[in-house]
């Protein structure tokens, strides 16, 4: 499933980037790459982009997500871009909870279709705020561990032939600990074992 595909299918004018903001989603994708040539998971993920980002790991699916912000934007009659300006006017953006209490920000979109925009809120509750370098970064290393993690040693070398040779970013001169990649790898690892894994879809 790509990035939209349940939205455009269900012509939901919103638009949601999981790659950027939903672990569960992410974590999925991982084990889809793990079966793909690298070609294919370089050019996805492009998605994630560069900058800094709030990722959401509590227990609501991407589905889940998108129809509550869409139900509660419906109560405020907001059928088209006018109407969403009009609402928003005069900030750029304002801000929705959901039922699991995350917050989550609503902004105009660029698609003509899906012009409402949503991604998880700074500071929200089952949110973390990454760097989109940072993010891919774990992301090609898990999909590099693949099965064999047990033996998989984050180090600064395996980091640096990543960062170089499949994501065309800059080596890195250290690893610390708690902080930048260490700390997402380890959030990632502690994550994936909890109960309280998000649901993808």
């Amino acid at each position: 499933m790509q990035e939209n595909d349940h939205i455009t299918q269900n012509n939901i004018p919103v638009t949601f980037n999981p790659l950027k903001h939903h672990f569960g989603f992410i974590m999925k994708k991982i084990e889809d790459w793990q079966k793909e040539d690298w070609q294919v998971t370089e050019k996805e993920l492009l998605y994630m982009g560069n900058n800094l980002l709030d990722l959401y790991y509590g227990e609501l699916s991407v589905t889940e997500i998108i129809h509550e912000c869409n139900h509660l934007l419906q109560k405020e009659s907001l059928n088209d871009s006018q109407k969403l300006a009009k609402w928003l006017h005069p900030e750029e953006y304002r801000k929705i909870v959901l039922s699991d209490s995350s917050i989550w920000i609503i902004k105009a979109g660029t698609d003509n279709n899906r012009f409402i925009h949503i991604h998880p809120a700074k500071n929200s509750p089952f949110s973390i705020r990454v760097r989109g370098t940072t993010l891919k970064t774990v992301v090609a290393l898990k999909t590099e561990a693949g099965n064999r993690e047990k033996d998989f040693e984050l180090n600064v070398k395996m980091v640096n032939r990543i960062r170089t040779g499949h994501l065309n970013l800059s080596p890195v001169k250290s690893l610390e600990k708690d902080k930048g990649i260490a700390r997402v790898w380890k959030i990632f690892n502690n994550m994936s074992k909890t109960p309280l894994f998000p649901k993808v879809l």
